[in-house]
């Protein structure tokens, strides 16, 4: 069996009510599972499950990953320290050197923003920065093993999801196993190798990565400040139309005075640095980049439905109603 984490027929009671009924998962070296599912489906039980917290009633856990287990589930209790106090005992806990840890502390502290936080009570924090100790406790033994992650980004603001999000993505390429529940769109995106629709204690729907590929990329907003004469915009769009992953060009009202013109661009991720480049190339200037708009329609999701139906659907509909060029009162680019 390839190195992960599997769980065969599992099921669980507690309190006489069946929580987890005949799962089956399987999580290999490097792969990032997900769990979606509405309140009481049973996704912390599952993770507790995993964590080793909670044993089976019936069925398997079958382990051999054989680097250490990480874990940040249910939030973290307002305990009676500093933030750096509790990190520096959980580390040690954890057998990490003290040299090390301390350095550790500090780099992931730093990239989520901590602040002066690392020095405040615990029972002091708002839900989001307690989150971040949260996590950071977790991440203390560095990558390798496996993460159980429960809604990691639950009260992040943006730049400290991004941060989160970036760094799994480096630890999954060392070969982290990452299972999390989490209902963030651009998450499953950039993350997710599988996800498990959870119902009822049940698998309702398991989709993979060729699943989710089918909903291409999540999509970047672009505003640019035009600049040049008519042929000379005519040029640039020309070049950058039919560029894959260059969705849409909008184009607002000219500023006749100055010769430039507002162009709104809807563009996949991986195409963006290149329209960037293309744009300021041409002499004309980035007014903003806006948040990725994810393509995973979560409601659908939950229902069990496949990631991809909700797009397919919208496309069609819109199929005749937008071009790829939308132009104020008809004016050419």
């Amino acid at each position: 069996m390839p190195e992960g984490i599997s769980l065969q027929h599992v099921s669980k009671r507690l309190g006489g009510v069946s929580v987890l009924n005949g799962i089956n998962l399987h999580v290999e070296a490097g792969e990032c599972a997900v769990l979606v599912g509405r309140n009481g489906s049973g996704k912390s039980t599952l993770l507790r499950t995993l964590a080793g917290f909670l044993v089976p009633d019936h069925g398997v856990v079958c382990q051999t990953i054989k680097e250490k287990k990480m874990y940040a589930l249910d939030g973290l209790p307002r305990l009676p320290f500093t933030s750096g106090e509790y990190l520096w005992e959980m580390g040690r806990i954890r057998g990490i050197r003290p040299a090390l840890l301390r350095q550790r502390i500090n780099e992931l502290s730093e990239l989520l923003f901590l602040g002066s936080a690392l020095d405040q009570k615990l029972s002091l924090l708002s839900k989001g920065t307690l989150q971040k100790v949260n996590l950071i406790q977790a991440m203390l033994p560095g990558p390798d093993g496996l993460m159980l992650l429960d809604e990691p980004l639950s009260g992040l603001d943006l730049p400290a999801q991004e941060a989160v999000v970036t760094l799994l993505q480096q630890w999954k390429k060392k070969g982290t196993s990452i299972v999390t529940a989490c209902h963030e769109p651009l998450f499953i995106e950039r993350m997710a190798d599988q996800v498990y629709v959870l119902q009822n204690g049940r698998v309702l729907r398991h989709w993979k990565r060729a699943d989710l590929k089918e909903l291409g990329e999540p999509i970047v907003q672009i505003q640019s400040l035009m600049k040049g004469s008519n042929m000379e915009l005519q040029n640039t769009y020309s070049k950058l139309v039919e560029q894959e992953g260059v969705l849409q060009i909008h184009r607002h009202g000219e500023m006749h005075d100055r010769n430039e013109v507002v162009w709104d661009w809807k563009v996949e991720r991986s195409t963006t640095d290149y329209v960037i480049h293309e744009i300021i190339a041409a002499g004309s200037s980035i007014v903003s980049v806006l948040q990725e708009e994810s393509r995973v329609h979560m409601e659908h999701l939950l229902e069990g439905h496949h990631p991809a139906n909700h797009r397919k659907k919208s496309a069609t509909e819109s199929a005749s109603s937008h071009s790829r060029l939308d132009t104020m009162e008809g004016e050419s680019p």
